[in-house]
């Protein structure tokens, strides 16, 4: 009987067991945010911008100037710095029936379509395959090694359906952005042609520019006036649509959005029809732990002394996105003076800027959260507050 059940329904215990058990023992993974091989689109680039959309492939890695050689199209071979590539996602119009009926289980869950669901919908979900409670908990172990609190359900249902080993150590293995390999084929190896960088300098005052999400305000300004039954999360919908779709227009999304009556997943589903490019998104990550090794947070901190306030951000203000922080677009609710002293429960860093965000409480409400811009980690030694990772704006 079980022959006839959809593979999804047959995998679960002692095979669920065993893939988890598997997955735990994987290895770390090592390599450039993206790995050699994959598609990527160049974005951002300031003194070489007419290169900015094309697309190619990565074929190596220059360790020492810390770029990425990027075959395009045209045939000509470029050295481009991790922060102006994304990575083309991979072509889902062979989607297996099967995975896609896992996926449309998740994708109700989310509903403001970034890709993700929390541990808590997780849970509920992998109750509703019949799983019980402890192994749920090691799927969770395999899937969030990162342990930041959120699965990337589409990686983890092609991880769940694969039966190539090979596969099940891709989907198994997270993404590890700062840590850089050794090229698979070295020029000094190889013998290939001196690869000019793409003009773009490597100090910071030449990093891409920051991309600004949309608010409400201008959304109008773009679309007129929104559908009827515009829900509070419509906004940042649009800007995760605008991340994973750069070259579909705002205007379609919005419209994408009423039809498929403002569900996030649904709508990604939806735009991913169109044909149009999709790029992989990587949410902010979080910080678990310092150098030491010990758990990072929570951790008391103080905002540097003869620096700037740090201003606070309620997250659950329609507007907010930690691009839009960045950029000075919120209202804070209120600031941290130099000297004062605060927690930080929670720490995500930017995996295109290296910007660090801290989660705090403001006053004595617990059940609001807000966040602070804590700026670039910095390479000091022991913290103010006896941690030891610092931040341009907290020790």
């Amino acid at each position: 009987a079980s022959e006839g059940r959809p593979a999804w329904r047959r995998a679960r215990g002692p095979e669920f067991q065993q893939r988890a058990q598997r997955c735990a023992m994987a290895p770390a993974a090592k390599g450039p945010g993206v790995p050699i091989g994959a598609a990527v689109r160049l974005h951002d680039l300031k003194a070489a911008a007419v290169l900015n959309g094309l697309e190619g492939i990565c074929t190596g890695w220059d360790p020492a100037s810390g770029r990425i050689h990027v075959k395009l199209k045209t045939g000509e071979i470029k050295a481009i710095k991790p922060t102006n590539l994304w990575r083309v996602a991979s072509d889902r119009k062979t989607e297996d029936p099967e995975a896609e009926a896992v996926k449309k289980l998740f994708r109700k869950y989310d509903t403001n379509g970034d890709g993700i669901i929390d541990q808590g919908e997780f849970k509920t979900f992998m109750s509703a395959l019949g799983l019980n409670l402890s192994l749920t908990k090691q799927f969770l172990d395999c899937v969030d090694r990162n342990h930041d609190g959120y699965v990337q359900y589409e990686e983890f249902v092609d991880w769940v359906l694969s039966e190539d080993s090979s596969r099940f150590k891709a989907a198994a293995a997270p993404r590890i952005e700062p840590e850089r390999p050794e090229s698979p084929a070295s020029p000094a190896s190889s013998g290939p042609p001196e690869i000019a960088p793409v003009g773009d300098s490597d100090s910071e005052d030449d990093d891409p520019q920051e991309t600004k999400d949309l608010t409400t305000e201008d959304l109008r300004e773009v679309c007129g006036s929104l559908p009827y039954g515009w829900p509070p999360e419509g906004i940042k919908i649009v800007n995760n649509m605008r991340r994973r779709f750069p070259d579909f227009k705002v205007q379609r999304v919005v419209a994408v959005m009423k039809q498929q009556g403002f569900h996030g997943g649904n709508t990604i589903q939806a735009i991913r029809k169109t044909g149009t490019t999709e790029v992989e998104v990587t949410p902010p990550r979080a910080i678990t732990h310092g150098k030491s090794g010990k758990r990072a947070f929570p951790a008391l901190y103080q905002v540097r002394q003869g620096a700037s306030d740090i201003d606070m951000y309620d997250q659950a203000e329609p507007d907010f996105s930690f691009r839009n922080l960045r950029s000075g677009r919120l209202e804070p609710a209120g600031s941290l003076k130099p000297g004062e002293r605060f927690k930080i429960h929670e720490a995500r860093r930017d995996s295109d800027t290296n910007i660090v965000f801290g989660r705090v409480y403001f006053g004595t409400n617990t059940e609001r959260p807000h966040w602070v811009d804590l700026g670039k980690e910095l390479n000091l030694t022991r913290t103010a507050m006896g941690g030891d990772l610092h931040f341009a704006a907290a020790e």
